[in-house]
């Protein structure tokens, strides 16, 4: 049991800072407008990006130490330096994770800088995304050896990027939306509106990716009799909430902030709307990558 929340916590943590490394260093090219001679990211996201990177490499070895100890059976193999280099020399998992790990390293360093210039600014987007959707050559689809392994490999790393790029948006979003109520100023408010008119036509290709890779999961009808379909289930619920939750910033809300912007009106109740909604579904985000944390640790019913 502890072996299993061990590793199901770790997963979570490392999906969640990956996603929020990833996603926050794209949205600026799309979500904020940005000005010449100006740096790409204002120290608030560069230090955010530099928490998410050392949580990426930290909880990276977290799941390494715990994916150890489940293979041999003990919990004092976490800290067992012979399991662990059989684990990175004698499986495709370790091996792989040798490389992220090392990856992951050189992110915390290119972060540590005050100022982060283009060209790390561009080598800390790259490197993040490899490291996520690398994620896809470990687990199920890292020992699918069927026919279709190269498919399902490929549709995991879309699956895994986009969702990074949703995660990342909503965490900046949610930071956004709660400086625009506590502060209550003008150019705080038209940046939020700014940032969620220009996210809204790249969440519509976001969810159109994850529907395409996520049908195309072995898993994906899985039977409601296996723990795996379950869980599975609830994951697909709570995706089902953010849509709806997304769908309602986009069609209702955002709108009813632009109205009010327009007509110089008080624009505090349709922001403290923004605010609960963007919580809701930042929330419920949280909720999908701890179900994607726990289904990575069980058999699809085709494994079983």
């Amino acid at each position: 049991m502890i072996l299993a929340a061990g590793l199901i916590a770790s997963r979570f943590v490392h999906y969640l800072a990956l996603s929020v490394l990833f996603g926050g260093a794209l949205f600026p090219f799309y979500g904020i407008a940005h000005e010449a001679g100006q740096p790409r990211t204002p120290a608030w996201l560069h230090a955010l990006l530099r928490a998410a990177a050392l949580l990426t490499l930290v909880s990276g070895v977290s799941w390494l130490a715990f994916t150890a100890a489940g293979m041999s059976g003990s919990i004092s193999a976490i800290i067992e330096p012979a399991t662990l280099s059989i684990v990175i020399l004698q499986t495709d998992f370790g091996r792989v994770w040798v490389i992220r790990l090392l990856l992951a390293a050189g992110l915390v360093v290119l972060l540590l800088g005050r100022r982060l210039g283009p060209q790390r600014f561009y080598a800390v987007l790259l490197a993040s995304l490899i490291l996520l959707a690398s994620i896809a050559l470990t687990g199920h689809a890292g020992s699918d050896a069927s026919s279709a392994a190269s498919v399902h490999r490929i549709a995991d790393a879309f699956h895994l990027a986009a969702a990074g790029v949703w995660v990342g948006a909503l965490v900046i979003l949610a930071r956004m939306v709660v400086v625009a109520v506590l502060w209550r100023r003008d150019s705080d408010v038209r940046m939020l509106h700014d940032a969620l008119s220009r996210f809204s036509t790249t969440g519509t290709a976001v969810v159109v990716i994850l529907f395409l890779s996520g049908i195309l999961n072995p898993g994906f009808l899985a039977s409601l009799k296996t723990a795996y379909g379950q869980v599975l289930l609830g994951k697909l619920a709570l995706f089902a909430g953010m849509l709806l939750l997304a769908a309602a910033n986009r069609f209702w809300l955002t709108p009813r902030l632009a109205s009010v912007l327009e007509a110089g009106t008080s624009s505090e109740r349709p922001t403290r709307l923004l605010w609960a909604s963007i919580l809701a579904e930042t929330t419920l985000a949280g909720l999908v990558l701890l179900a994607a944390g726990w289904l990575g640790t069980l058999a699809p019913p085709a494994r079983a």
